[in-house]
């Protein structure tokens, strides 16, 4: 089984946001053992969620991560991605796709915003 994994943006107007975005999904490739790593945007950028799925099932993977970068779960979480991941699970026959959880509250967060208020005091 090949397994794809898609980091997954809010997306921004901004271009650095997607930037940081794709600087995320090479550093997950580098330091995992996941061949196919694509990264999506929910709104604004592309690849958008549906063209990131297409990506990975095209590079050949039967079961595709999707990780969201959301700190909560708020209604993209609650509704508007589980909404998009139906209906592509729908066009892949034998396309397995999960929703990984969100960032939520994790103490390796917590040493990162630790770190940025010591950067500035």
């Amino acid at each position: 089984m090949k397994t794809g994994v898609i980091i997954l943006g809010h997306g921004s107007k901004a271009p650095q946001a997607l930037e940081l975005l794709r600087k995320y999904g090479e550093m997950v490739k580098s330091q995992s053992s996941y061949d196919i790593v694509e990264i999506a945007s929910l709104q604004f950028n592309q690849p958008d969620l549906p063209e990131a799925i297409n990506q990975a099932a095209g590079a050949g993977a039967d079961k595709i991560i999707v990780v969201p970068f959301f700190l909560y779960k708020g209604i993209h979480m609650q509704e508007d991605i589980p909404k998009v991941l139906s209906r592509e699970k729908e066009k892949y026959e034998g396309l397995e796709i999960v929703l990984a959880n969100h960032l939520g509250t994790d103490n390796r967060l917590v040493e990162i915003v630790i770190d940025r208020i010591e950067e500035v005091s």
